[in-house]
């Protein structure tokens, strides 16, 4: 546990952040210039109205945007606004309204004390294009500036939200996502934690986390600062996307503007980083380069080792676009994610016994990907990828642990695995007409995979009779395996009259190594009440084939499974208020078929082997279902207050029909919850900007504690006098941790010198300082020939932590 929490330290310190916040209120139409102490007017203001550019009507809601900066308001029902306090200068107003084309008002001058009323903007109705349009529910558009959606989350939420630095932990956030304090890694609506489909610029990054020995991943190899937006598919999603059961995680990086460069540099006592992009050749291209490293291991070196450890990672994202004609354009990126962790502890416990523990693992993450942009008539658009890349996993133990109070144990594990691919995707689309809109696309990829893994095993272990034996368990195998993988679609987008839209779609995926032949049905639709409400339904069916790499040898399997199965049912409402406030409502139902079997231990999270640990269960299961009703509401105009509020009520069970666990343990089948089904989930932010040096955030968050299985503690006498105590496992699953809480409070300060700015920020974990429990285990206090007495130990996740971190923006 100490060591993650070093590591994690370490990653918040790394990543300074730069979000751009002014001050911003809004003032009623009656406002008068501000003053200041003195009584002079040191502030002027900006008033005007908005109407339908045919009908001449007011427009209530619009989303008025003062340029380069964070302040805004929006139109009230008559169609008025005004923004005070503005300072002296020249601005630009940007005017926009789902539904309408966006309108920039330029070069306002406001002075001292003046209230500049710019009249009437007129709008004109610009009905959503059909291939705009978002047709299925459970799709959460980030980060983006787009007028036709609706953004849940900006940029500056983002960065500015609890481990915002990393993008994976910052969606966590959103309506049915649930995830632990540790990882980066998350479950979508009851589903586990790798059905999550990652398309960085559309090509598809497998597991895209460093550290992955603790929880599956500490943070997401993709720097927040390269995104330009990302949309997050929950539920219901197209046919487009194929071979993942849960969610996708589309991510689109950014390109430089116009002749403008930017960088953004962030150093810490743990962490480097740089990011900078820029125009090429008179803006026929771009470039764009990203680049961070981790030196925890030096600064841990420096320290005197004290923590035994060695952990690093970097990563390197390296893009090139470049116009080759008017129709076509060619990019190229490349995407380098390597991460190490060492660990050589010698410790001598209690009565001279020896406890060795040397860890040691390796993950390479690297790919490289061409992609050409065509467009063949203004309706007809292609896209096509040339790809390639490799995933590395090399991992090494050695433990030995002769504690009497303990189970001996001693393991030697070698584990190697490598995985390259080669593929080719190409998707096209087509404006048949205004209300007819067509996709099709395939992807061809040939897959390599070899392993090669050891293990010797002795192990101290109490059997279900509550017998003392040793477990002995070696395992060696060497294999390769190659295959392909076939995926294509067809979609087509339908709009019957004006307020209804229907997507259908049909998908088709082959892989050769595991024999799956994989047709997938898939219908959305959307029916628009009015330009600020919208009726959203999806249902079909998905996939989601055994990788080729995650063979669980480890485990003694030799074969592949075959595809699991997911179908979906989901119904959103969704309305946006007058006064900019919208609200999602959405409930969904997954039915969950050809399981893989599950295996899980009872020990905690950072348990990184756990093939070898003598209380390995494994779960059969038939079957799976998880449902839930979700709540969304979020008010952000630009004004000094914004906040956001979400509620789940959920439920995700698995039908087990054996539990194999040869231990002392009261086995239980039948309908159970699954390890991260929480009932009760509530999310609260608030955002507080004074004025644009400050801003303030609080981030408040609540669920239902997860299942556990209780225990007592009991021992059995050696031959040579000594005790093995040991849990005598109780009704597997049966009881709830207590609910979790916490609040994060984040300060940033901003600096403006001559060039660009400076951010220095205070982050606190768990403010409050709340036990959260993750797990229990035991200590012998007292011992003697006759009796014993232990404590309950109980493992919490993070309390209260405080951060700093400083970037400059430039």
């Amino acid at each position: 546990m100490k060591a993650l929490i070093l590591l994690l330290v370490g990653y918040l310190f790394s990543n300074g952040i730069s979000p751009a916040a002014e001050n911003n209120e809004k003032a009623d139409q009656s406002a008068i210039a501000s003053t200041d102490t003195a009584g002079r007017k040191s502030y002027g203001a900006i008033k005007g109205a908005v109407l339908d550019k045919t009908t001449k009507k007011p427009l209530a809601g619009v989303n008025i945007i003062v340029e380069s900066t964070r302040r805004g308001t929006t139109t009230n029902q008559d169609g008025a606004f005004a923004i005070s306090k503005m300072g002296s200068g020249k601005y630009a107003l940007t005017f926009m309204h789902i539904g309408y084309t966006t309108k920039k008002y330029d070069n306002i001058l406001v002075s001292p004390g003046e209230i500049v009323d710019i009249h009437i903007i007129e709008m004109e109705e610009q009905p959503i294009l059909l291939k705009e349009m978002v047709v299925t529910p459970g799709s959460y558009s980030i980060m983006g500036s787009e007028s036709t959606v609706r953004q849940t989350l900006t940029s500056e939420d983002i960065k500015i939200m609890g481990w915002a630095e990393d993008i994976t932990r910052a969606v966590q956030r959103v309506p049915g996502i649930s995830a632990n304090d540790f990882s980066a890694k998350f479950n979508v609506r009851g589903g586990d934690v790798d059905e999550v489909l990652v398309l960085l610029d559309g090509m598809q990054i497998y597991k895209p986390f460093h550290q992955k020995d603790f929880s599956g991943g500490l943070f997401s190899t993709v720097d927040v600062e390269t995104i330009a937006g990302l949309d997050l598919l929950t539920g219901g999603f197209t046919a487009e996307y194929g071979d993942r059961m849960s969610g996708v995680l589309d991510m689109k990086t950014k390109r430089a503007k116009e002749d403008k460069s930017q960088t953004s540099i962030g150093l810490s006592l743990m962490n480097a980083r740089v990011f900078s992009m820029g125009s090429l050749n008179r803006d026929k291209g771009s470039w764009l380069l990203s680049a961070r490293r981790g030196y925890l291991d030096i600064i841990n070196t420096l320290t005197g080792n004290q923590f035994k450890l060695r952990p690093k990672y970097y990563d390197l994202l390296g893009k090139v676009d470049y116009k080759l004609s008017h129709n076509h354009s060619l990019s190229a990126h490349v995407f380098l994610a390597n991460d190490s962790y060492k660990l050589d502890e010698r410790i001598v416990e209690k009565g001279n016994a020896p406890n060795i523990d040397y860890l040691d693992t390796k993950y390479g993450n690297n790919y490289g990907w061409l992609t050409l942009d065509s467009f063949f008539l203004p309706q007809l658009y292609a896209r096509t990828l040339l790809y390639g890349g490799g995933v590395t996993q090399k991992r090494f133990r050695n433990l030995f642990d002769d504690d009497p109070q303990a189970h001996l144990n001693s393991h030697t594990v070698d584990d190697d695995r490598d995985f390259k691919l080669l593929g080719l995707k190409q998707d096209w689309s087509y404006e048949v007409s205004k209300k007819f809109f067509m996709k099709l696309g395939v992807d061809v990829k040939r897959l390599d995979a070899t392993f090669s893994y050891s293990r010797n095993v002795r192990n101290e272990f109490v059997t279900a009779n509550q017998t003392l034996t040793y477990q002995l368990d070696t395992l060696d195998v060497q294999r390769t395996q190659d295959g392909h993988q076939l995926g294509s679609y067809l979609s087509s987008r339908l709009q019957i009259f004006n307020p209804l839209t229907l997507e259908a779609g049909l998908r088709y995926d082959y892989s050769s190594y595991t024999g799956d032949k994989l047709w997938s049905p898939r219908v959305g639709m959307v029916f628009s009440l009015s330009n600020a409400t919208s009726l959203r339904a999806g249902w079909g069916y998905y996939y989601q084939s055994q990788n080729i790499d995650d063979l669980r040898i480890e485990f003694g399997e030799s074969s592949y499974d075959p595809a699991e199965l997911s179908k979906h049912y989901v119904l959103g409402f969704e309305h946006r208020f007058n006064n900019g406030t919208q609200l999602r409502a959405e409930g969904y139902l997954k039915r969950i078929s050809e399981l893989q079997d599950y295996y899980v231990t009872f020990a905690n999270i950072d348990e990184f082997f756990p093939e070898t640990r003598d209380d390995l269960i494994r779960l059969i299961r038939d079957k799976a279902t998880a449902k839930g009703i979700e709540l969304y509401l979020k008010h952000d105009t630009g004004n000094k207050f914004s906040w956001w509020l979400s509620y789940v009520l959920s439920d995700a069970t698995d039908h087990v029909t054996d539990l194999q666990y040869t231990g002392p343990l009261l086995h239980r089948t039948g309908t159970l919850p699954r390890f991260w089904e929480q009932r009760h989930t509530a999310n609260l932010d608030v955002n507080f900007r004074p004025s644009r040096k400050w801003h303030f955030n609080f981030a408040w968050q609540y669920r239902s504690g997860w299942s556990y299985t209780p225990f007592e503690v009991k021992r059995l006498a050696r031959g040579d006098g000594t005790f093995a105590y040991y849990h005598d496992w109780g009704l597997f699953n049966s009881l709830h941790y207590p609910a979790y809480h916490r609040l994060d409070v984040r300060i940033n300060r901003h600096f403006y010198p001559a060039r660009g700015k400076i951010t220095a920020f205070l982050h606190i974990i768990n403010a409050y300082n709340h036990e959260n429990v993750n797990n229990y285990d035991f200590s012998i206090l007292e011992e003697n020939a006759d009796s014993f007495r232990y404590e309950i130990d109980t493992e919490t996740w993070f309390s209260i932590l405080p951060f700093v971190g400083v970037s400059w923006d430039f």
